[in-house]
């Protein structure tokens, strides 16, 4: 008798994922194609199961989709890949460390023009050119790469934070920014 088979639908359940999520990860190579019943609808293996678990347990520690791949490829060109796991644990341990200190950083920010910002009296009306006096107020030396904010703001742009500057010093001259 033949092994035991998943749904898709079963085997999304299971593991804690969508069924969009399986087919994007087949799409990827890196969850085996599924096989096919005669009428096309994927059946899976528990060996996909335990695919599917160790990708979620590796995106639980942050290992990306990509880093997750190379895991697999090196364990299918039968080397051990714990040494580029350790590895990256490492890389990814130093890099929380720094965004942790950038995010200590903009809470200590925060609340300290928070403060400021409370005890001011807020105009009831702003000016031609205002949006918000509170930001409005930050000078421009204060302004620094949020931690929380996009890689240099919209998809694709490639200006650096030192021309970002240079261009609000620019502008500043020309709206009181």
């Amino acid at each position: 008798m033949g092994e035991q088979t998943l749904s898709i639908r079963q085997l999304a359940q299971e593991a804690g994922v969508s069924s969009k999520t399986l087919r994007y990860w087949e799409s990827l190579r890196i969850l085996s194609p599924a096989g096919r019943t005669h009428t096309n609808y994927r059946r899976y293996t528990e060996n996909n199961l335990e695919r599917v678990l160790f990708i979620r347990k590796a995106q639980s520690l942050g290992f990306t989709l990509a880093e997750i791949r190379q895991i697999f490829d090196l364990a299918q060109s039968h080397k051990a890949p714990c040494d580029a796991v350790v590895r990256w644990a490492g890389e990814k341990a130093r890099m929380l460390e720094r965004q942790i200190r950038m995010l200590q950083d903009l809470k200590a920010r925060l609340e300290r023009y928070r403060r400021r910002w409370s005890t001011d009296k807020s105009p009831t009306r702003l000016g031609p050119n205002e949006v918000c006096r509170c930001i409005e107020s930050v000078p421009i030396q204060d302004i620094t790469p949020s931690p929380l904010a996009g890689k240099g703001g919209e998809k694709g742009e490639r200006q650096t934070h030192r021309e970002s500057l240079s261009r609000l010093r620019r502008l500043s001259g020309r709206r009181g920014v």
